[in-house]
Order: structure tokens, then sequence, then C-alpha cells
């Protein structure tokens, strides 16, 4: 199996390769919207959790809340 957009894709999820095998039947524009919308979801997934932990911040007391951000991201997001 050599077809970039199923390499691609199985990067995107996480995969070996071989477990998209079943995918072979399918045409590289139907592969490609495939491709995009596992991208789409994978990017609302990741901004659905960020939203989520910064909700969850809110539920600290205010003097840590700095602190709070600090650990949960990395920085002080303000």
């Amino acid at each position: 199996m050599s077809r970039p957009v199923l390499t691609a894709m199985a990067r995107r999820l996480d995969l070996p390769v071989e477990r998209l095998a079943l995918l072979e039947a399918y045409d590289e524009a139907d592969l490609t919207v495939l491709d995009d919308a596992i991208s789409l979801a994978i990017r609302a997934e990741d901004r659905a959790v960020a939203d989520g932990l910064e909700e969850a911040v809110r539920f600290v007391p205010r003097p840590l809340r700095g602190r709070a951000r600090a650990l949960i991201f990395g920085t002080d997001r303000g």
C-alpha cells in the first residue's frame, strides 16, 4: 500500500497503514474527502478539549488561576 493519502491518514490516526487496507478499493478523490473529514474532526476535538480545560480553570480560585493555566497549558494565558 503506497498511496500517499492512505499513508497520511494512517499517520494522522496513529495506525499502521495496513489497518487501512480495506480503503484501497476507494478512489483518490473519496479518500481525500475522508482524510479531510478526519482532519477536521481531530481539530474540532482538540479545540473542544482546550475549551473544556479553559472552562475548568474558571473553577480554580482566582489567585491560583495563573498557576493552574501554567500547569495545564504550559504557559500563563492571562
